[in-house]
């Protein structure tokens, strides 16, 4: 199990970093030819982007992996059920953009949700090639397909930008990236479409889909509903600003949990009747997130104004406030946002679902809080807390539900980052009375010491052995 995951972890990393140094790259180039409008209608869109997406999958992915005894008939015949429902999917987004015009006052969907369809229905038609090779630990060519599709998605972005066509380069450079990855997931694969439509390899799957169907449900509204009411309520230039700072919050999970939570599942699901052995393995990992994380959140959010001038410019001053608060809570992400894999790995979707329905309540009542107060920077602030208390219901169900363990046990794991983020919290302020005015040359030397404080912390506690003890392990 140890050489899967280490495996996993290895070429999940490869795919993970190449694609955000591209990402970061081609988003610091569009974030200063394109206005905070354009981004704000793009934002829009992309909540229910992935809204839809959720449909099309109905959580066959996981399903797919979890289930041991699927033959290859059976997933050439989920396949043709994934097509049928990414093509319906597909053609009521396109129909959704009159909604979406009336909802928020812009005729522009009408034209823009009928383009990104295609996206809509290459991701659809993905589902099923990227759960098998999930499924058989072939996390070298997911990560291939993934940066391949950006990398050219991103060229034709950015040329398309230098070219004048606006909010519409965003779009067409995700519908070449949802083409790519798909076009060589399936060659990876080799899947076709079978002439069967036999329901029986849809009922094999469906007890665990429903469960998981229901989490994505759940957790899509309660992620999502602050971008919804903020494009309502506050128009687009204000939602592109808190856009832009939760977006930068979780740049650390795309980076750290892009690269944990796909290999999680599929190496921890073949021991799922053995809560022991994925406890051992677990804590260590949410051990290396905290530590990471905890001073990473002091950090970032001491560094907000910076960070957001850097990379995007200084027409994003608004997304300052939200960034620095909201960036505190980047060890709770880091952290929470890996009790899904392992409920899917217990074959536990139902409690997974029943944890989700209680957490959409704790972030969508913090939420309307925030809008109800009044501006982005108060929807930061009860987010935020809202985050802190669903941060301790979820670990409660997976720790001492799922895992069979005491909560105290669990939160041992933090006391060390802990005394690392305090730490890095006054060696910082210090820091800050040089006041150094250049943008960059503060990012440097804050980027400089927040390593140095890091490694040097490690090498004198007994972090450093823990740390070698568990990479080592066989």
């Amino acid at each position: 199990m140890n050489n899967q995951l280490k495996k996993g972890f290895l070429y999940t990393a490869l795919g993970t970093y190449s694609n955000f140094f591209l990402q970061l790259i081609i988003q610091m180039v569009l974030s200063r030819l394109l206005t905070p409008k354009d981004y704000g209608v793009v934002a829009i869109m992309q909540v229910f982007i992935v809204f839809f997406a959720m449909l099309i999958e109905s959580g066959m992915g996981p399903a797919i992996i979890q289930n041991k005894t699927l033959t290859d008939k059976d997933n050439r015949v989920l396949f043709n059920f994934s097509a049928i429902f990414a093509i319906v999917i597909a053609v009521f987004f396109g129909l959704f953009g009159y909604l979406l015009s009336w909802i928020y006052g812009n005729s522009i969907y009408q034209a823009l949700t009928w383009i990104q369809a295609i996206s809509v229905l290459f991701n659809g038609l993905n589902i099923v090639p990227t759960a098998l090779l999930n499924k058989e630990k072939q996390f070298k060519l997911v990560n291939i397909s993934i940066v391949s599709g950006n990398l050219v998605a991103g060229i034709v972005g950015v040329t398309l930008a230098f070219l004048g066509a606006g909010v519409y380069s965003l779009i067409i450079s995700a519908i070449i990236s949802a083409v790519i990855t798909f076009s060589l997931n399936r060659f990876f694969t080799k899947i076709s479409f079978n002439r069967s439509w036999d329901t029986k390899a849809l009922k094999q799957i469906w007890n665990f889909s429903k469960n998981q169907f229901g989490f994505n449900f759940i957790n899509y509204f309660s992620r999502n509903s602050d971008n919804i009411l903020i494009g309502k309520f506050m128009g687009a230039a204000p939602l592109a600003n808190y856009n832009k700072a939760y977006q930068l919050l979780l740049l650390p999970n795309s980076l750290f949990l892009g690269v944990v939570n796909p290999v999680l599942q599929p190496v921890l699901s073949e021991f799922q009747d053995e809560p022991e052995k994925i406890k051992e393995v677990y804590y260590k990992i949410i051990h290396l997130l905290a530590l990471l994380g905890m001073p990473l959140s002091v950090f970032l959010s001491l560094m907000s104004k910076q960070i957001i001038f850097f990379m995007f410019g200084t027409q994003w001053q608004m997304a300052v406030f939200p960034f620095s608060v909201l960036a505190l809570t980047v060890w709770v992400q880091l952290t929470g946002s890996t009790t899904g894999s392992i409920f899917q790995a217990r074959n536990h979707a139902k409690r997974l679902f029943f944890t989700g329905s209680v957490s959409a309540v704790i972030l969508v009542s913090s939420i309307i809080i925030g809008i109800i107060l009044g501006n982005v920077n108060r929807v930061a602030l009860s987010l935020s807390l809202g985050f802190m208390v669903n941060f301790f219901w979820s670990f409660y169900q997976l720790i001492v539900k799922s895992l069979e363990d005491k909560m105290m046990e669990f939160l041992k794991e933090f006391i060390f980052p802990f005394f690392l983020a305090v730490i890095m919290f006054g060696i910082l302020k210090l820091i800050a009375l040089l006041s150094i005015s250049n943008i960059f040359l503060s990012l440097v030397v804050n980027g400089l010491v927040f390593l140095a404080v890091m490694a040097l912390f490690i090498a004198v506690t007994p972090e450093r052995k823990y740390i070698k003890m568990t990479v080592r392990k066989e």
